[in-house]
């Protein structure tokens, strides 16, 4: 299995989505900073007491609370996994006498830390650079802590749905493209289906809805557990159903 994981880093960090993703996220970091930079500079500069209400904290939590980070996700995954069947290296490694059910976990491990490590990273970056400009800001620990943790089962579950749709479509294009439909209409999905149940369950435990409750460091702690252990659910259902769908299909 660790040789598994060790190879499917390797083929991450090579790859041309790794840098791509990398390099867009740097440069979001440094637009945001440039940004309010420059409106906070040219406040001083016109003696207009500057008016945003920044701090370190609040600017690392903006860092996640767009739907971006499941697209960035999504599409991240998809490109890796796909990778192997239009590269035609999917039926090397199920020649090697590995299980599949292994390669397929060995694989959503490596690809969901790298996601942990790049966001993160992101998140850190826009959180010392912030600093430089405004303070820190008054943070709960625990609240905090809890957000992290959070923050983390949400990539992993995100990433889960991104393996088992790669593993399920088996094509780059389509892929992303279902990827980016089912986020972009889960709104509207999960009102009609509040509409028909008249039940919110399904708003609740809705993926924006659960991310903007995470990132929310007010959010009751109870709610914050509960949508943590409901991304945890979400990666290892899919994962399950990802390794089912590996070892009885063809990798053609």
């Amino acid at each position: 299995m660790m040789n598994v994981i060790f190879s499917e880093f390797y083929k991450i960090f090579r790859s041309r989505i790794f840098h791509a993703v990398s390099v867009i996220l740097l440069a979001m970091n440094v637009i945001a900073f440039v940004s309010i930079f420059i409106e906070r500079s040219t406040s001083l500069s016109t003696g207009i007491k500057h008016q945003i209400l920044e701090t370190a904290i609040s600017s690392y939590q903006k860092s996640y609370s767009a739907d971006f980070i499941f697209y960035m996700i999504l599409i991240f995954v998809a490109c890796i996994i796909t990778a192997e069947y239009s590269g035609g290296n999917i039926r090397q490694m199920t020649c090697h006498g590995i299980a599949r059910w292994k390669l397929v976990l060995g694989q959503y491990i490596a690809i969901s830390s790298v996601i942990t490590i790049i966001l993160l990273g992101f998140g850190i970056l826009n959180l010392l650079s912030t600093i430089m400009l405004f303070q820190l800001g008054q943070v709960n620990l625990a609240a905090f802590i809890r957000m992290n943790i959070g923050m983390v089962c949400m990539f992993w579950g995100t990433a889960g749905i991104g393996t088992f749709l790669s593993y399920l479509l088996k094509n780059e294009g389509i892929t992303i493209i279902i990827s980016i439909l089912l986020v972009a209409s889960s709104s509207f999905i999960v009102g009609l289906f509040t509409l028909i149940t008249k039940n919110d369950t399904f708003k609740r435990y809705s993926l924006t809805n659960m991310r903007s409750t995470i990132v929310n460091l007010n959010s009751k702690p109870e709610d914050v557990v509960n949508y943590s252990i409901a991304f945890l659910l979400i990666g290892i259902v899919t994962i399950f159903g990802s390794g089912l769908l590996f070892s009885k299909r063809d990798v053609d």
